[in-house]
């Protein structure tokens, strides 16, 4: 039983430790905005709270919310499309499904299911709620690798690979269907090179200083209904045609690969464009139109309604500066995600200081000790997750702040100063 949120109503410290005259006094934490709340999940206690209660922007700490959400409602594998056989043709729908042609998965049950029908293909757009981009992102992020549209039905993760190697004459576009989209340029005024898109067509201006020239660069496309037809008929050399609606029909459901697999990349990799997706992919349960406003809504009224006022949540992946969470509300949905997942399970989708994914090179001297999400953009660097302490206890913890001026190496060496008093001495 989660018993977080009696103990947060009725256990309040009142005397200073020197743990709080600490944060009072040290410079890093006294000009910034910066909050704790450390609890000892065996005995449902809260070893310490300082501004606990206080909001902050929670950047990628909001991949946890997306994750607390996909346990709650995401079956064990992703639902990849909704189709029918009718009149001697394949009739197919998206549901959000993030994995088609994405790099991270490969070509996978999709593209066996529709590489191998031999029936003509007629592709129906599911409809989806809202913007291509989430609330209060930055309008000027959109060809940036962090920043891919959301879609309906994404195809090679919505997104341009670009590729050269030092010794190649020749930039490999993947997919090929972009090729001629390429404008190729030397410009002196470049430092090395500069890879860029029109922001509102499929327009790529690669300018560069000189050769030799190494590119490794991902560009998001600006997506269509109409694109992603042409993308994928040119993928399987079929034609790919469209209608509105779909004909009188049993529709059923094609699976494609484990939940897991998809959250380890939105948790251990702060992939922002798969944790966008699995808001909309987990909104299929709720209506007909795609909408990840309805799954965090159903979310919030459902499974977190005592934490309302203490969470406003805009988006899956924290790209919004809208975004708001208290230490306290985080720290209670990581207690709840302790009860209802495995705890094994639950560290190897986690970064590990030391270790791996985004806290491989962050917080050494703990290594092992921290498994937790990192959230961070400009003035905003959070840590929240679980502890493991030397004598053996686990401690849940969120440890936020915004608005520091110092950089995000100082202000982590003082992080990990205040994590170590726990890890040690509990």
């Amino acid at each position: 039983m989660v018993l977080f949120t009696s103990c947060v109503s009725t256990k309040f410290r009142v005397e200073k430790t020197p743990l709080d005259k600490y944060f009072e006094t040290n410079t890093v934490f006294r000009e910034s905005h910066s909050g704790l709340m450390v609890y000892d999940v065996k005995e449902k206690t809260i070893l310490f709270d300082y501004n606990a209660y206080k909001h902050f922007i929670p950047a990628s700490n909001t991949k946890l919310l997306t994750y607390f959400a996909t346990v709650q409602m995401a079956e064990d594998s992703i639902p990849a499309i909704e189709y029918c056989i009718a009149n001697d043709t394949l009739y197919f729908t998206g549901t959000g499904d993030p994995t088609l042609l994405c790099s991270e998965f490969g070509h996978g049950k999709t593209m066996y299911f529709l590489s191998e029908n031999e029936l003509p293909m007629v592709h129906i757009p599911k409809v989806m709620d809202g913007s291509r981009f989430g609330s209060g992102w930055a309008w000027d992020d959109y060809p940036y690798y962090f920043s891919p549209e959301k879609s309906s039905f994404p195809i090679y993760g919505n997104m341009v690979d670009f590729q050269k190697e030092i010794d190649e004459d020749r930039v490999e576009v993947a997919p090929d269907y972009f090729e001629n989209n390429l404008i190729v340029q030397q410009d002196s005024a470049i430092e090395k090179y500069r890879l860029e898109r029109s922001e509102i067509s499929n327009e790529f201006n690669l300018r560069f200083h000189e050769t030799p020239l190494e590119i490794d660069s991902q560009v998001p496309f600006v997506y269509s209904e109409g694109l992603f037809e042409d993308l994928l008929s040119d993928t399987l050399k079929a034609s790919i045609f469209h209608e509105d609606s779909f004909p009188d029909c049993n529709k059923k459901i094609l699976y494609s690969v484990p939940t897991d697999s998809v959250s380890k990349y939105i948790l251990m990799d702060s992939d922002n464009f798969l944790a966008e997706q699995m808001l909309l992919l987990l909104s299929n349960q709720l209506g007909d139109t795609l909408s990840g406003q309805k799954t965090m809504e159903f979310i919030l009224e459902n499974h977190l309604q005592e934490f309302k006022d203490q969470i406003k949540w805009v988006d899956g992946s924290g790209l919004s500066r809208y975004n708001q969470i208290t230490p306290t509300a985080l720290a209670a949905v990581l207690e709840k995600l302790y009860a209802q997942v495995p705890k094994e399970k639950l560290y190897q989708l986690l970064p590990e200081s030391g270790t791996s994914g985004s806290l491989k090179s962050s917080f050494q001297n703990l290594e092992g000790s921290i498994h937790a999400k990192t959230g961070s953009m400009r003035y905003v660097y959070n840590l929240s997750g679980y502890l493991e302490t030397k004598s053996g206890k686990t401690l849940i913890f969120s440890f936020m702040n915004n608005n520091f001026n110092v950089s995000f190496s100082e202000l982590r060496f003082e992080m990990e100063k205040v994590l170590a008093v726990f890890v040690n001495d509990n």
